[in-house]
């Protein structure tokens, strides 16, 4: 993961808001704003943000199944994919 490198005052956003939103779109970078010495928040671009939102889902996905797994709530992959066929089958039939 890249740490931001670069750290603008609030102050700084205020006047400068278009060239902020240029170098974050331009550059892919990622500006931390500051407010009296202090991160206050972070300015990334929407792909940045689109990207950590998909993997911050993956990673809940996982802790889930790693829960029920943990809990034995599990099944064998032949089992599975039965049930996953039967349902396409059925799902088939609905549209036909």
């Amino acid at each position: 993961m890249d740490v931001a490198k670069t750290y603008r005052p609030i102050s700084y956003l205020k006047t400068n808001t278009a060239d902020v939103a240029r170098e974050v779109a331009e550059n892919a970078s990622t500006v931390v704003i500051t407010q009296n010495g202090v991160p206050s928040f972070v300015c990334v671009s929407m792909e940045e943000y689109y990207q950590t939102q998909e993997t911050n889902a993956l990673l809940k996905l996982i802790q889930l199944g790693k829960r029920q797994a943990d809990k034995g709530d599990v099944r064998p992959l032949s089992a599975a994919r039965e049930d996953l066929n039967q349902r396409v089958l059925a799902r088939r039939r609905k549209e036909a």
